[in-house]
C-alpha cells in the first residue's frame, strides 16, 4: 500500500456501526468529508457534524454503499463487516473494516501546526500505531513547527538572492543542520531568523 494525503472536501463517507469504533473514524473523516453514521445506537462522542442514520446497517447496506466514495465496516458483527465489506469492494469503492479486510487503513496521525505525521502498521497492530503517535508527539517539540516557518520565509528570501536551484537547497539544508539555529528558535525566533539570513549572504 502506498501512503497518500487526500484532499477529502467534497468526498462522502458511509460509517456502518457507531460504537466506540465507528464514532473515532467517523469523527476522524468528518474535518473535510461529508459523513453518515448508519447504526441502531450511537455514542455520545459522536461528532454532531455527522448525520445519523437509526436503522438496521444490513437493510440500509446497498443504499449507502451507493451513495458514498468511501466504507467503513465498524459493526459489532464480524459477519456483517464482511458482508459490507464484499459489497464496497464489488462496486469498486474504498473500504475499511474492523475485521482486517481492507483496501486502505487509517493511521495514526501526529498532526501539529505546520505538519502532520501518519503512522501505519497496515492493520498488523492499532496498539504500536497509537504507541508511536504518542511518543513521536512527546519528542517533536515546537521547535520543528518554528523551523518550518523558517524555511518558508527564508525559502522566499533565498529565490531573489541565490540564483542557482542546487545551490538554494543546499543552502536550505544547512539550515537545518546548524545547531545554532535549531537552540535558538526555543529561545527567540528573531535570532534564528538572523542567524539564517547571515549564512545567506556569507
Amino acid at each position: 500500500m502506498l501512503p497518500l494525503f487526500i484532499d477529502m472536501v467534497g468526498k462522502r463517507v458511509a460509517v456502518f456501526g457507531a460504537g466506540p469504533v465507528g464514532t473515532r473514524k467517523a469523527n476522524y473523516f468528518i474535518e473535510e468529508a461529508e459523513v453518515v453514521a448508519i447504526s441502531l445506537d450511537f455514542t455520545d462522542e459522536l461528532d454532531p457534524r455527522v448525520r445519523r442514520i437509526r436503522g438496521d446497517a444490513q437493510e440500509l447496506m446497498s443504499e449507502w454503499i451507493e451513495w458514498a466514495d468511501i466504507i467503513i465496516a465498524a459493526t459489532d458483527s464480524e459477519v456483517l463487516n464482511k458482508l459490507i465489506s464484499g459489497e464496497a469492494s464489488k462496486r469498486g469503492k474504498l473500504f475499511n473494516s474492523t475485521d482486517g479486510t481492507s483496501s486502505f487503513f487509517i493511521p495514526s496521525l501526529v498532526s501539529k501546526d505546520k505538519y502532520s505525521i501518519a503512522i501505519s502498521t497496515n492493520g498488523r497492530s492499532p496498539a504500536m500505531s497509537r504507541f508511536l503517535r504518542l511518543k513521536l508527539e512527546e519528542d517533536l517539540d515546537e521547535r520543528y513547527d518554528l523551523m518550518i516557518r523558517l524555511q518558508e520565509e527564508i525559502r522566499e528570501m533565498a529565490r531573489g538572492a541565490i540564483s542557482s536551484q542546487q545551490e538554494r537547497e543546499q543552502y536550505l539544508r544547512s539550515i537545518l543542520n546548524d545547531k545554532d539555529i535549531w537552540k535558538a528558535l526555543l529561545i527567540d525566533y528573531s535570532k534564528a531568523k538572523e542567524i539564517a539570513v547571515s549564512k545567506m549572504v556569507n
